[in-house]
């Protein structure tokens, strides 16, 4: 019997594991030495991925399989014996999917660079700090120290994000630094007085290098989650779009973009007193405050965990409108979104995803609801409904 090639054993392998078959030791160690090139870790993620094993299941049995072989035929490398392989192909539960790994495990001509289309990738953890004096300093997760003399404070940034350490000598001066985020990126920081801050994409902070004096100001844009160090002699105060929240040591949630209607203050814990115009109300912990463009405010029962979820990496949502979703996921992984039908702005779904997750994975998710359809072409993804 004639040996294996390395692609056609790697195929069983995934075979017999969606099959619900335990590999041996020796075959899952043959498994995780292919798993190790990052490449070959996506496309297996992808192969297994259940919720498109559902979806792949029920588009083929409309599926013409006849004429999909001729067409791949032709395209797979001669090298590969085509007919053993439908014999491992009927034992899996999905045969389009594997059909489909076939075709990329095998040698395909590589692609001229030149002709690399634009492909959709998720954000990451970088920003632009201003200093007070103007300087610009590109955030990443390098690490390095930035020694500011004129205040006699130190940010220290690692991996984690930014920490400003105040000394004892520190100026009394109040100098302001500004973090920003563009669209696919976001930031942690951690301000002189302990107060963590998340800064989701295209968001921006301004703040003190040290608190000083009787309060704690800073001014924020786009989304930030903030959780205020206490300190009931120094009440903390966030101005966004001329409304302010006061707190003295809370959790909660601004989102605050200038290109949406309304900006939403969801509080995950303490209590916060938020004024907006003549409009003044005390928040309790999963309530949410919605502010329009006339300083009006609605305050809603929410689970708050939904809404903060972002900062801990994850995509979740609610019977929320599809419009909110996809905007989301513009600013993440910075592609732009168009609609053939309007209407379909308001079509609510549910979601919960990790953000670094393949954006085609997560419209294929949506996809599964059969209410809509994406086409993604380069860094353009075209929503169309289904009927």
């Amino acid at each position: 019997m004639a040996a294996k090639t390395d692609n056609e054993q790697i195929i069983q392998l995934i075979n017999k594991q969606v099959d619900g078959q335990v590999l041996t030791k020796a075959e899952q160690q043959v498994l995780n030495a292919w798993l190790d090139v990052p490449a070959n870790e996506a496309l297996y993620l992808r192969l297994t991925n259940k919720e498109l094993l559902l979806k792949k299941r029920f588009e083929y049995d409309e599926y013409d399989v006849a004429r999909a072989w001729q067409v791949m035929d032709k395209r797979i490398s001669p090298r590969l014996n085509i007919k053993r392989w439908i014999s491992y192909a009927a034992a899996v539960l999905v045969p389009l999917v594997l059909f489909y790994s076939v075709y990329q495990l095998s040698d395909v001509p590589e692609v001229d660079d030149h002709f690399v289309v634009e492909t959709i990738q998720p954000g990451e953890k970088k920003a632009i700090l201003t200093l007070s004096d103007g300087q610009q300093v590109h955030l990443s997760a390098a690490d390095t120290t930035i020694q500011m003399t004129g205040s006699g404070t130190q940010i220290a940034i690692d991996s984690i994000g930014a920490t400003y350490e105040r000394h004892q000598q520190a100026s009394t001066e109040l100098r302001y630094n500004t973090i920003t985020t563009a669209r696919g990126m976001e930031y942690n920081l951690t301000l002189a007085d302990g107060t963590q801050v998340w800064m989701n994409s295209e968001s921006s902070l301004q703040y003190p290098e040290n608190f000083n004096g009787n309060a704690r100001e800073v001014y924020a844009s786009g989304e930030v989650f903030l959780k205020v160090a206490k300190d009931k002699d120094k009440p903390f105060f966030v101005h966004f779009n001329d409304r302010k929240l006061e707190v003295l040591g809370t959790e909660f949630n601004v989102r605050a973009y200038n290109d949406e209607k309304t900006n939403v203050v969801t509080l995950v814990e303490g209590s916060i007193a938020l004024s907006a115009g003549k409009e003044k109300l005390v928040m309790q912990p999963d309530k949410q405050a919605i502010i329009d463009g006339q300083n009006k405010l609605q305050l809603v029962d929410v689970d708050a965990s939904l809404y903060s979820a972002w900062k801990d990496g994850r995509f979740v949502y609610k019977n929320a409108p599809l419009n909110q979703i996809v905007t989301d996921l513009a600013r993440w992984y910075n592609c732009d979104i168009f609609y053939q039908n309007l209407a379909m702005k308001n079509e609510r779904f549910s979601l919960n995803t990790n953000r670094q997750e393949d954006i085609k994975q997560i419209l294929e998710a949506l996809e599964l609801t059969q209410t809509v359809k994406f086409k993604v072409t380069g860094k353009n993804i075209v929503i169309q409904s289904v009927n």
